[in-house]
């Protein structure tokens, strides 16, 4: 039986366990949607409105359930408007397969392409395909490079002779990746770490999202509770440790809490676990022994060698896979060791108790006020009190990203997805569904700015057509408020974050109004008596939905912990 190359990437795709293929149909690349759209198709193909919506919309299934999808851009990479979203999915480790139509290479070209800068720092690999029957082999090639170490993104170009050319060879589509073998952790590497841990006043567990990518939940509260020490999270690792677990230590950074940020500057040992020590940690502009972390002795767990070291001194690293590294860790933690620490560490444990109900109180004036226009805390904790303990939170960039890192509590891991550092306007709206496509028994709530939103707010029409039921929070102050608290900050005014008229009246689309014409159940709250009743008819709703809630401009975001940390230029100072 002949197949097109259209028709054998479907089955490869299929094969990989691909269940979707998101983007929009381009010159270079109608075989494949032909092969796609065609009656007893191997994987449904979503349009969507924004070809960087496709791979956003692959990024969210991808972190919501740990299996990759597929985007398909209308052209090439290299002028895609795409390379964003897919510097955004490489920035977070999200393993997402770009697919893309191209014209004929010589291998001299090919092998140029493959080796441009740009693209090798977007992609793990870059793939370029002209023969039919290479697909298989070279998509297997894709996902082996995808999902090995910290995971990314891969681009795989099919030129159009290799689309529309036919082959009768018995190709074989049975998943035979090469063994994505666990890097294990040295045995007299792991007894130094069990014994530093275990000699440590103060230690603190530091995660990032490597714990999540790693599936080492379950290890890390054992760990955790062997040693009696705190965990604390970065943005990427919120959910890798439950909120609601005595020792959780809560968020760190300039948009963290009091507690976390508390208990990692006086602490004595840092134990980081999957994550890269970035931004978040460098409050200053330095690092090395001036960095965040130079008070501490720092062990440093990462299944990459070249991020250890690469932005602050370690005093033991531990190259291995996070899973089998907190578990050995764990075993060389001998059972009288574990009982002399639960009395030596009493104190500490008191104090960390201590120091979560101070901020919880903190939290708790900001959700329980009731002024309209409402700040964040308050319509963000009241959701909290209707939706699903293991509902898929789906958070914007700014303010709002701030907001929940900070306070809103997350039980489960793969249920806080975010943008990240890169703060990518108009991620989060097709980065819901594609979390909702991934794991459709779960509720998922999209939390973003107006700002943010309008950046996006077209993919409503894809829930729509495709009945795909989340429920968007858009957060209403009329612009971008956390842009012009910076500025602010920094230069004492600000240009452009507010959306005003010409007379300085805030201006602002009636976002309830526009959902409606999407086709969505859409409401607009403007009083704390409106939220309960508001939320609980948005999530019983069918299909998708929408909740506008107006929030105040002025205060109304997350509570700084520090200054922003920002060279300002010498006029402004």
């Amino acid at each position: 039986m002949k197949l097109t190359g259209g028709q054998i990437l479907a089955k490869a795709l299929k094969a990989h366990g691909v269940q979707y293929v998101a983007g929009i149909p381009g010159y270079g690349s109608w075989a494949m949607v032909d092969a796609f759209l065609e009656p007893g198709s191997e994987i449904p193909f979503i349009q969507v409105m924004q070809e960087q919506s496709a791979v956003h919309l692959a990024d969210g299934f991808f972190r919501a359930c740990g299996r990759p999808m597929a985007a398909l851009l209308p052209a090439g990479l290299e002028t895609s408007k795409a390379v964003c979203a897919l510097a955004t999915a490489s920035a977070n480790s999200s393993a997402v397969l770009v697919l893309s139509g191209d014209k004929e290479r010589s291998l001299v070209d090919a092998a140029k392409t493959a080796s441009r800068g740009d693209r090798a720092t977007l992609c793990k690999v870059d793939c370029y395909v002209n023969e039919v029957d290479a697909i298989p082999e070279v998509l297997r090639q894709a996902f082996v490079s995808m999902l090995s170490g910290w995971p990314g993104p891969a681009s795989l170009a099919l030129s159009v002779s290799a689309q529309i050319g036919t082959s009768e060879a018995k190709l074989d589509f049975s998943v035979q990746r090469q063994a994505n073998l666990k890097s294990c952790p040295d045995a007299q590497v792991v007894s130094n770490a069990a014994a530093l841990l275990c000699d440590a006043q103060r230690p603190v567990i530091l995660v990032g999202g490597g714990v999540i990518n790693a599936d080492v939940t379950d290890e890390l509260v054992k760990l955790a509770e062997y040693l009696h020490a705190p965990v604390v999270s970065t943005s990427g690792g919120k959910g890798a440790f439950p909120d609601d677990h005595a020792l959780n230590g809560g968020a760190i950074g300039r948009l963290g809490s009091t507690c976390g940020n508390c208990l990692l500057s006086s602490a004595d040992l840092i134990l980081a676990v999957g994550t890269r020590l970035e931004n978040v940690l460098d409050l200053g502009w330095g690092g090395g022994r001036d960095s965040a972390l130079a008070h501490a002795c720092l062990v440093h767990i990462d299944i990459d060698a070249k991020q250890i070291g690469k932005r602050h001194d370690v005093d033991l690293a531990i190259v291995a896979d996070a899973k089998l590294a907190l578990d050995a860790i764990g075993s060389a933690i001998t059972a009288a060791q574990r009982t002399q620490l639960a009395t030596r560490r009493a104190p500490y444990l008191k104090e960390i108790i201590a120091l979560r109900q101070q901020w919880d109180e903190q939290v708790e004036l900001l959700s329980n006020s009731d002024c309209a226009p409402f700040n964040l805390q308050r319509p963000l904790l009241e959701l909290r009190n209707w939706i699903e303990s293991d509902a898929i939170i789906v958070v914007g960039s700014g303010g709002v990203k701030g907001a929940v890192h900070q306070m809103f509590p997350i039980y489960h891991p793969r249920t806080h997805l975010t943008c990240g550092d890169s703060s990518s306007l108009g991620w989060a709206v097709p980065a819901a569904i594609g979390a909702r496509l991934a794991m459709p028994a779960r509720q998922v709530i999209c939390l973003v700015g107006d700002g943010d939103f309008l950046h996006s707010l077209q993919e409503l029409a894809v829930c729509v057509m495709h009945t795909i039921p989340v429920l968007f929070v858009v957060f209403n102050n009329s612009g971008y408020m956390s842009l012009r608290d910076g500025q602010n900050g920094v230069f004492g005014r600000h240009y452009g974050c507010e959306f005003n008229f010409p007379d300085g009246k805030p201006y602002s689309p009636h976002y309830a109004e526009v959902a409606r014409n999407f086709g969505l159940d859409a409401w607009r709250v403007e009083h704390a008596s409106q939220l309960k009743s508001v939320y609980q008819k948005a999530l019983k709703s069918n299909g998708p939905s929408l909740v506008e809630v107006i929030v105040a401009r002025e205060g109304a975001g997350p509570v700084l912990q520090n200054d922003l940390s920002f060279p300002a230029p010498q006029y402004a100072r």
